[in-house]
């Protein structure tokens, strides 16, 4: 399966030099079938309902403890127990029971209720332990009744391990669940703290702003601070099955009802969007309570029009937790990250692409500084670090010319640019269809969720595909039907994915006609350099980012003439010479070759406990000196031998 991939890359390749309509797209081209046999196994890993693994909650020697906080679901390719150790969530158990009692004794001593016994609204509450307590939500229906006056644990659940975070589902003694969310130790305590403070404001927005289907949170903490000694958010239960199990992304259209089955994994989505979309903010950057922003943010409303007294001072917009400016910046100080994360004025839309090079370049210059100084924790290339400081300037050159604010080419601009809430994980795995309520569907996960344009906004990951477009395979493949099977699943795959997203813009077009103009594919290639910039997490992938603005280079003239771009020489802004063209274009040409030939470059090197045993058992996967693993070429080719 491994060596064959190659080959069909090339295949298809040929074909679209063959068909001009076939665009390349960058990333996910690189390994389609690949990638299709892994995304199968993944999402039903992941659809199924976790395995809960118990704990004594009394019983401090309790020999499930310990691998109760270790991480299981999956192992990492290269350093998997630096990166296991990373996603540790060793907390005070014992410290649920007293923030418990805390919350039983703020729930019986509060005064914020009206006659009728309903909770009003207030800031939240900080508990004496230092967490904080959203009194609105300590309602019966969310926490039970306390027995004889006590509200105890009577049992914790690991229930899932995700990519930022652990879930534990806590059963009360009034036999209502909770569910206690743990971060993983991937970024600095700083950001850990602004993308909890603003997940939890996010969802209280959600949920008393726009009346939206999201958990309640009950308390947070934002530091290791309080009685769990961890950050944490405690938050409503959802019973349910995740949306993702009625997810068939590669459905044939030959099998009836398909894209009515699509649609309805879509269309709930794109509904929860379009509710997002309905506000408009007077800044671009991230939600907070009021008292989590700087005094020079807290005179802004966030929106205009808000006349409920208890609502309008209750949110204020902050600096951005867009993941972009924690991911990958340990080294760069609070300080120095604080100069480029927002907010930015709705007025200069354009200074929020313009920092998100900055951040980057001064992350890189700090890397290649103790690089040079040979100070750092790892070797780094400094012929590498050199090349993506270039890129990045490169990016910064663009960065305030790729799409004109105020064009009269684009439709409905003033709309596309005014800053709205983008949650990045809109996702059916993130989606629970609560089967206590109808089979409503829930939305869960909000982290590094931002305000920004619309017109930067990515499309869900779900249906978002840069690959090469297929329309119709008859039209745009010649010689299909001559074909062989493995070769027409190639092209398949990627009519399908083409599909997918067609659905998803014709979904939003219903829905949100004024802001369709996103799904222009001028749009896309003049914003692509910074949708690039945000999926970077290589250093290769630096590559991609220069390769979307060498793309540009061609059409420049022609939008510049149109007054679509933010520019209006018509001179490309930078000179490429004919030698760094070609090298750029066999150095990408070589890093797509490593990651097809890498069957999990797509999950950054992590495999799923399941499957890693299995392939380990086969002989597959083999650990090497350094106690790393890799894949055994020939053990592969007998569990799956080349095609005639």
């Amino acid at each position: 399966m491994m060596l064959r991939t190659l080959a069909r890359t090339r295949l298809a390749s040929n074909a679209i030099k063959a068909n001009p309509r076939l665009s390349l797209g960058s990333r996910a081209f690189a390994s389609p079938l690949v990638a299709n046999t892994l995304s199968k196994r993944l999402n039903s890993t992941l659809s199924d309902k976790p395995k809960e693994v118990f704990t004594k909650v009394s019983d401090t020697q309790d020999p499930q403890r310990s691998p109760f906080f270790q991480y299981t679901w999956g192992t990492w390719m290269n350093n998997d127990k630096v990166e296991r150790a990373k996603r540790q969530t060793k907390f005070s158990i014992e410290g649920i029971t007293s923030l418990l009692e805390d919350l039983n004794l703020t729930r019986k001593n509060s005064e914020n209720v009206d006659k009728s016994g309903e909770p009003f609204v207030k800031k939240p509450t900080q508990l004496k332990d230092g967490s904080k307590v959203l009194t609105n939500n300590l309602s019966p229906d969310l926490i039970g009744k306390a027995s004889n006056d006590q509200l105890l644990v009577k049992s914790i659940a690991s229930i899932h391990e995700g990519k930022h975070h652990r879930i534990y589902k806590v059963t009360l003694s009034s036999e209502k669940e909770l569910v206690l969310r743990i971060p993983y130790k991937l970024e600095s305590d700083h950001a850990i703290s602004s993308k909890i403070k603003s997940e939890v404001a996010t969802l209280d927005f959600l949920n008393l702003k726009l009346g939206a289907n999201v958990p309640k949170v009950i308390a947070y903490g934002d530091s290791r601070n309080n009685s769990l000694e961890s950050p944490f958010i405690l938050m409503e239960y959802i019973e349910g099955e995740l949306l993702m199990k009625q997810w068939n992304p590669l459905v044939s259209d030959e099998v009836e009802g398909a894209v009515e089955d699509l649609k309805k994994v879509i269309d709930p989505i794109v509904d929860f969007q379009d509710k997002l979309l309905s506000v408009t903010f007077n800044k671009s950057g991230s939600l907070y309570f009021f008292d989590d922003v700087d005094v020079t943010n807290q005179g802004v409303t966030p929106y205009e029009g808000e006349e409920n007294p208890l609502l309008k001072d209750r949110w204020r917009i902050g600096p951005s937790v867009e993941k972009h400016f924690a991911k990958n910046k340990n080294k760069l100080s609070e300080k120095e990250i604080a100069q480029y994360n927002g907010p930015w004025d709705a007025e200069k839309p354009l200074d929020l692409i313009t920092s998100v090079a900055d951040v980057e370049l001064a992350n890189l210059k700090n890397r290649l500084a103790l690089a040079q100084a040979d100070a750092g924790s790892k070797v780094e290339s400094i012929d590498l670090l050199n090349k993506q400081i270039s890129t990045f300037e490169n990016f910064k050159t663009m960065s305030d010319k790729l799409i004109k604010p105020d064009s009269s080419a684009i439709m409905n601009v003033e709309e596309l640019f005014k800053p709205r809430l983008y949650a990045p994980d809109l996702d059916p795995l993130n989606v629970i269809v609560n089967s206590n309520k109808k089979n409503t569907p829930y939305f869960l996960d909000f982290e590094y969720s931002t305000i920004k344009p619309f017109i930067f906004f990515n499309y869900p990951a779900f249906v978002a595909y840069q690959g090469a477009k297929i329309y119709n395979l008859q039209e745009d493949i010649p010689d299909y039907d001559k074909l062989d099977e493995v070769d027409k699943q190639q092209y398949q795959f990627m009519y399908y994915k083409t599909r997918n997203e067609r659905l998803w813009e014709h979904a939003l077009n219903d829905r949100k006609h004024d802001l369709i103009a996103v799904a222009s594919p001028h749009i896309k290639v003049l914003k692509s350099p910074y949708v690039q910039a945000l999926e970077f997490k290589n250093d290769k992938d630096h590559l991609y980012v220069e390769g979307s603005i060498v793309q540009l280079q061609a059409m420049w003239e022609a939008y510049v003439a149109n007054g679509i771009c933010n520019a209006t020489e018509s001179e490309f802004p930078i000179k490429y010479s004919a030698d760094y063209l070609d090298q750029h274009q066999k150095d990408l040409e070589e890093y797509q070759m490593e990651i097809v030939s890498s069957p999990f470059a797509a999950t950054g090197g992590w495999v799923p406990h399941d499957m890693f045993v299995q392939l380990k058992e086969q002989g597959i996967i083999v650990e090497d000196a350094s106690g790393n693993y890799k894949i055994e070429t020939e053990a592969a080719l007998k569990e799956d031998p080349p095609a005639n």
